[in-house]
């Protein structure tokens, strides 16, 4: 069932999961960019514009799902292959979505 959704703007700084609002029963969420490429990492290393894991706008299943344990690791920040900030939607769940 879902429980919640945000839409947070990612900038050329890191970001973490401090900037999320993340509902207290969560316990899984979908990971969507939008208007461009995001990078990530959950190992407690900082992307960079170049390197990380890769959020693709532009998949043809943009979707990505988490455990909420992995997202309170998270950091993320704008791919450097673009202009303007990407936008990262989170919706939240306190199930798997299939």
């Amino acid at each position: 069932m879902f429980i919640g959704y945000e839409q947070v703007a990612v900038t050329n700084a890191v970001q973490t999961a401090a900037a999320l609002t993340i509902p207290a029963s969560t316990t899984h969420v979908q990971i969507q960019a939008e208007t461009r490429d995001v990078r990530y990492t959950m190992d407690g290393t900082d992307p960079t514009a170049t390197t990380g894991m890769i959020f693709a706008a532009t998949a043809p299943e943009p979707l990505y799902e988490f455990l909420s344990e992995d997202l309170h690791r998270i950091r993320f920040i704008a791919d450097g292959g673009g202009q303007g900030d990407p936008l990262l939607n989170f919706h939240y769940s306190t199930g798997r979505v299939v």
